[in-house]
């Protein structure tokens, strides 16, 4: 099969060589879209024989569906520069891809968090492999394949590094907090006194008690904590937006 690995990047030099190491025996290219980092991400990339092209940042789908666009292959995979193919997946790709009538595949990821797996963030699939011209990534974070045709599931993970630290985890939930917040915005989505009173400690008792964290001793209440805190951030910011800028704001 001719299949192309596609990454966005910016200041991802701690990450880019283990993923597209990962992927190389099992790519025809590699395409690296970049968003003028400000660190060795493009000359470790260059050095793995990725093609490297530079381009302002627009939004992750923006940037990814670009990226797409420019792979030649017939299948895509589509990878986080802080993911990695595990050896199970990449026999799995071999097996299965092209034999079946599938135009993308889901695709379970193993997150670890403070050193080891995190079991409690699950289920976490997510659409990773793809046929050219039949998926377009939408939404402004957490952005989601939209796929035209029938869905398969692969068995095997792709292994997942979120987080440097709990700083650098803090940075990031603040970063996506307010750009969710501005995606709902746009969306007509009104703030609630609920989103602040009741959400956050449903989000925390969600993770931590229905989906298993509490089995995870003190990394699991890490982790359901950072969701609470989150979700306070996100609707903050989200009642800042209607405060300053949605009509009638002033009288939230």
């Amino acid at each position: 099969m001719n299949i192309s690995l596609v990454i966005i990047t910016y200041n991802e030099e701690e990450y880019i060589k283990e993923c597209i190491e990962s992927a190389r025996d099992i790519v025809n290219e590699v395409i690296v879209v970049d968003s003028y980092s400000e660190d060795r991400t493009v000359e470790i990339a260059e050095s793995m024989g990725a093609k490297v092209i530079k381009r302002p940042f627009k939004g992750y789908a923006d940037q990814k569906n670009f990226a797409i666009r420019k792979a030649k292959g017939e299948w895509i995979i589509s990878l986080d520069a802080d993911e990695r193919l595990s050896e199970d997946l990449k026999n799995e790709i071999r097996e299965r891809l092209g034999k079946e009538d599938y135009v993308a595949y889901y695709v379970p990821r193993k997150n670890y968090y403070l050193g080891k797996p995190l079991k409690c963030w699950s289920p976490d699939r997510i659409v990773r492999i793809v046929k050219k011209g039949k998926a377009e990534w939408k939404g402004l974070v957490h952005e989601k394949m939209e796929v035209k045709g029938k869905t398969g599931t692969m068995k095997s993970p792709v292994i997942h590094f979120p987080f440097e630290n709990l700083m650098d985890q803090y940075r990031k939930n603040l970063k996506y907090a307010e750009l969710l917040a501005q995606e709902k915005f746009r969306e007509g989505r009104k703030f609630r006194l609920f989103d602040l009173l009741l959400r956050p400690y449903l989000n925390f008792l969600k993770h931590y008690v229905l989906k298993g964290c509490i089995k995870e001793g003190i990394r699991g209440l890490i982790f359901s904590l950072f969701y609470f805190s989150y979700t306070v951030w996100k609707y903050s910011f989200l009642y800042e937006l209607w405060h300053t800028e949605g009509e009638n704001g002033k009288d939230l």
